[in-house]
């Protein structure tokens, strides 16, 4: 789960948890486990396609007279994929940078609705957005399954004009620059189609680009509309999940054809997600929207329940995820728990043979694990300490006890061979790409348990990168407390000259570096930091923050990972109690405006959009930083963050898009 706690740099930090001991708040949002890349090539090349199309079709209809048949589907097929390419750029999916999905936002207006503008389509499908599944008149898309049955097809044919008339009514509220942009284009659009009729080229104009585009907008319509929303009563504000559908089935054709559009709940829960990671996004989180009740059907129009789904995808379950797996719960049996330390153990399941496919796993990932302690379902994350297998026989994880950590004490003091535990499916980002050939120097920097997800990565690396070197630097409290200490000795002895160890004790010991482990050790012990190709950081956030720091300045091109495991346990509210009914203060523009905000999870930014504020924002999915503003008074959590960095984090930055209060008052500051 991605649930990012934010607080005004006045207010006392709350203690981070360790991330094996993190609950899953039902009110958060899974992290999607795919972020924004520098250029979505995918969308690219969709729009490059689809042009290419375009002139065949054009050439067509001008030089080579080919039969309406063929060309008319061309130009609805145009209209279709190019507005996929303008829904990617809306929501700063097709790049982390916003002028390449302002580009393609611009380039491929035209050949999806002449008469109309990006800004003016960008605003209005986020205003779908934030209100779905409400009226017509809050959320546009309700015009293609609002009245009789008889009108759809119609309604479908006509969703532009209403867009157009949607925003007519909003123009005075508008941006002057855009709206005056936006008549100037209707105008000058219609002069032109004029010109074309007067000058004899009306019948190419209407067969060309009319009738194809009419029917391009029906599909649109149909499926992007009509198809994830119609008869859900359930609004965006009520229930994410139950706002839009997943549609399943057939999926290996519908998929690909519609653009993976069958997906559309994924999309409406993480906007900024590409579209062709959302069936990788889907199949990480599955039991995660099921517990939730996500809405689901089938390409039939049949309804399923989160239990009907399980059964059914068991039974048929066909679809080729991005990573060859998809993330659910299976039960395994323990087959040894084996003390590390006097308070830490590694455990080890047996993985049947028909499930070891699914279990295969990348270095430095982790699993979830589900029980029932004292009566209640707890969840956990741990990661995996073996080398990395495309289908392991077994599966190993090492816990730490923590102080009040219920989960941790059951499994080092409770468990036993034999017992069975839910188990699910493997990921995790802790990792660079193997390179079997690469010759390169690599350093880890590790604390306490923050070595489990390490170990992986030394164990493969070492194995499948036979010209690399590992430097590793691990802190702890003396040898006793030392996680993996022999491991780590009979690695060295296997790769002699390959893997260095620096153990570094906070309590005196023969042959240690003392102290704790600082920056200053990094400084002192890793040989040539400027030749450093990856870096590996794990353990307390200060540690992981300082090493980051130490790495970006002595190896700037080296690629840095990271993955915190803090020391301190604290609390985490109870699902029903995350968000709670606060008194907001926004400053926007020089002026301030309060207002009450419930519990229902509302964000921040609808509230104020809601009360009549115009504060800025774009994609309304975490992706371009649009909304940014800063926590100067109580606390706010973000469902996701896909922008702002640990120290804007720190310093109370929140992405108000995805923020909600936390504390009885909040004060935002859109103007500093």
């Amino acid at each position: 789960m991605s649930f990012v706690p934010v607080v005004s740099p006045g207010s006392p930090a709350p203690a981070d948890r360790p991330r094996d001991e993190l609950r899953q708040p039902v009110a958060g949002l899974p992290d999607p486990g795919e972020r924004v890349p520098g250029v979505a090539w995918p969308t690219v090349a969709l729009f490059v396609g689809t042009g290419g199309l375009f002139a065949l079709e054009m050439a067509g209809v001008l030089l080579w007279d080919w039969s309406r048949w063929v060309t008319v589907p061309m130009g609805a097929a145009v209209t279709f994929l190019m507005f996929s390419v303008l829904h990617e750029s809306i929501h700063h999916a097709a790049s982390s940078r916003s002028w390449v999905n302002d580009v393609l936002g611009h380039a491929s207006m035209p050949f999806v609705v002449a008469w109309s503008t990006y800004p003016i389509v960008k605003f209005i499908h986020i205003e779908h957005h934030r209100h779905t599944n409400e009226p017509k008149a809050i959320d546009p898309d309700g015009w293609t399954h609002e009245g009789p049955r008889w009108q759809l097809l119609l309604r479908w044919a006509t969703l532009d004009l209403w867009y157009l008339a949607f925003y007519a009514t909003r123009l005075r509220s508008r941006p002057r620059r855009e709206s005056v942009t936006a008549v100037v284009v209707v105008t000058a659009v219609l002069s032109a189609i004029a010109a074309l009729v007067v000058t004899g080229y009306g019948d190419e104009f209407l067969w060309g680009y009319l009738i194809p585009q009419r029917i391009g907008v029906v599909v649109l319509a149909w499926w992007f509309d009509y198809l994830p929303h119609h008869g859900l009563t359930t609004t965006q504000r009520e229930d994410k999940y139950r706002a839009t559908r997943v549609r399943v089935g057939a999926e290996g054709v519908f998929t690909p054809l519609f653009v993976y559009q069958n997906y559309h709940l994924v999309h409406h829960l993480h906007p900024s997600v590409p579209f062709y990671r959302y069936v990788r996004a889907w199949r990480r989180n599955e039991e995660a929207y099921l517990d939730r009740n996500a809405a689901i059907s089938t390409w039939f129009g049949r309804s399923l329940t989160p239990s009907e789904y399980r059964t059914w995808r068991r039974l048929t379950d066909d679809v080729a995820s991005g990573s060859g797996t998809r993330a659910r719960f299976h039960p395994l049996r323990v087959v040894a728990v084996a003390p590390l330390t006097t308070d830490a153990v590694e455990v080890t399941f047996e993985v049947p043979a028909d499930l070891r496919r699914e279990y295969g796993f990348v270095q430095g990932q982790h699993v979830t694990l589900r029980a029932v302690v004292d009566g209640r379902e707890v969840r956990r994350t741990y990661s995996l300490t073996g080398r990395a297998e495309e289908a392991p026989g077994t599966l190993t994880v090492a816990a730490k006890r923590r102080e009040g950590g219920v989960f941790s004490t059951y499994l080092t003091n409770e468990l036993e061979a034999g017992d069975i535990l839910d188990v699910m499916t493997p990921s995790g980002r802790f990792h660079v790409e193997i390179e079997p050939a690469a010759q390169r120097h690599l350093v880890a920097v590790a604390a306490g348990s923050g070595i489990t997800p390490v170990l992986s990565v030394l164990d493969t690396m070492l194995h499948r990168e036979p010209g690399s070197a590992v430097t590793l630097l691990y802190g702890n409290r003396d040898r006793s407390s030392t996680m993996f200490a022999d491991r780590l000795d009979d690695l060295a002895g296997e790769h002699p000259g390959r893997l260095t160890v620096h153990h570094v004790h906070s309590q005196d010991g023969p042959e240690t570096q003392r102290g704790r482990l600082t920056a200053e050790h990094i400084e002192a012990l890793v040989p040539e930091p400027s030749s450093v190709a990856a870096w590996f950081l794990c353990g307390p956030s200060a540690l992981v923050e300082d090493a980051r720091e130490v790495a970006a300045r002595l190896a700037p091109e080296a690629v840095v990972v990271t993955e915190v495991f803090d020391a301190v346990a604290t609390p985490v509210p109870n699902a029903a109690s995350t968000f709670v009914r606060s008194t907001v203060s926004v400053s926007l523009d020089g002026s301030d405006t309060s207002f009450e905000l419930d519990s229902t999870g509302e964000s921040i930014l609808d509230a104020a959009l809601r009360q009549g504020l115009e504060p800025p924002y774009s994609c309304a999915g975490g992706a371009c930083g649009t909304c940014r503003a800063r926590v100067v008074l109580g606390e706010a959590v973000m469902d996701q963050n896909h922008v702002l960095s640990e120290s804007e984090v720190a310093e109370g930055h929140v992405l108000t898009c995805q923020a909600h209060p936390v504390a009885d008052e909040v004060r935002i500051d859109f103007d500093r």
